[in-house]
């Protein structure tokens, strides 16, 4: 296939170049520009043990497993001859990661790194898997939500509404840790599976880019510092989806962001973006409080005003794997006044957040700060 103008994203969804949708995502260049980028990077960057044909094979499976039959059918034509059940055990151990990380990331637990670290993976492999596994479901609900932007064809199923998933119940941490049991607005701490780098180690370039983000002291920051210019294209595509004027409000990008975390049981990811979808509408403070609360099972999109109903649907649709999202819910939300930059908005930020919860749930885990109970 053909990538037109070097934007795969464009070209899968077969946008032109001067429609409304592909002007807007250009008025979104920090986020357009960079997800292609994160794209080129994932599929080149060296490495001995995760060769490109199996990266595209296992994106191929990714694409397939969240449900994106257009973004699976483009990475199959990449490595049409690739099949699993033939690869090596370390490779086939990534399968295994990869098949639960897709479909339930709550369940990767670290027993899974642990059988990498045994077949030969090293940290900085282990962490290009865990980029491009998440970054394809980044790029599904991406090429899935803007295809729902542009078809004109009627989608009459009939879905079931997406529920709050399952998080952890665990009382400590793999280090013995107080584990968080409950989602709150509360600060947390995380911890990683596998050794982070030491700043010292970091090349002098890569301490300022990782010193201009605030990102020089995090643990998490560190470890996906194994993939430095992957994290450095990751952490401007999250400014061009979060921190751009115009659009949706800020609060609710960070709403969404929270209803991907239920959805995906991510405890860490929630405490943060709730907290700021409070900070930025403190009057909205009792809805992410009855988000959050939102028991597993029962349905996220529940007991909000009309607008944040709808959006709560269409983003924990998007966020269920494989992805439910309807053409009649991108319609509700224009109903109610929502504009095409405003629904582009909502879709970058939830595909955005399948993406951050599975680096989250898949290389750590969160802590409890006792510091900040007292």
């Amino acid at each position: 296939m053909t990538i037109f103008n070097n934007d795969l994203i464009n070209t899968l969804t077969h946008l032109p170049p001067d429609s409304d949708l592909a002007l807007i995502r250009q008025d979104r260049s920090a986020a357009t520009l960079n997800t292609q980028a994160a794209y080129s990077e994932i599929f080149s960057v060296p490495s001995t043990q995760f060769p490109i044909d199996v990266r595209y094979g296992f994106a191929h499976q990714v694409a397939k497993l969240t449900g994106s039959q257009t973004l699976a059918d483009f990475y199959f034509q990449q490595a049409p001859a690739l099949k699993i059940e033939n690869l090596s055990p370390a490779l086939q151990a990534a399968a295994e990661y990869l098949q639960i990380l897709t479909l339930s990331p709550k369940d990767t637990q670290f027993l899974l790194i642990e059988t990498l670290i045994t077949q030969g993976w090293e940290n900085s492999d282990i962490v290009l898997l865990a980029q491009l596994i998440t970054f394809v479901t980044y790029q599904a609900r991406l090429v899935e939500g803007i295809e729902l932007l542009t078809t004109s064809k009627n989608n009459p199923r009939d879905v079931a509404k997406i529920v709050a998933g399952k998080w952890n119940h665990q009382p400590f941490t793999r280090q013995g840790r107080p584990s968080p049991t409950a989602f709150t607005q509360d600060n947390l701490g995380w911890e990683a599976w596998i050794t982070a780098r030491k700043a010292e180690t970091l090349s002098d370039e890569e301490t300022q880019v990782m010193k201009k983000f605030g990102q020089l002291t995090s643990e998490y920051f560190l470890l996906l510092a194994h993939q430095s210019k992957i994290l450095e294209i990751r952490t401007l595509i999250d400014r061009g989806v979060f921190y751009t004027a115009g659009g949706l409000p800020r609060w609710e990008r960070e709403f969404a962001a929270a209803a991907v975390s239920k959805v995906n049981g991510c405890i860490y990811c929630a405490s943060v973006h709730a907290r700021k979808a409070s900070q930025y509408a403190k009057e909205r403070r009792s809805d992410v409080d009855k988000l959050l609360a939102t028991p597993t099972g029962e349905i996220l999109a529940d007991g909000f005003d009309d607008r944040l109903l709808a959006i709560t649907d269409l983003v924990a649709s998007l966020s269920a794997t494989p992805i439910q999202a309807t053409i009649s819910q991108v319609a509700t939300l224009r109903q109610l006044g929502l504009s095409e930059l405003e629904l582009l908005d909502l879709i970058q930020s939830t595909a955005f957040f399948s993406w951050a919860n599975r680096l989250m749930l898949s290389l750590g885990e969160p802590f409890e700060i006792m510091e900040d109970k007292e």
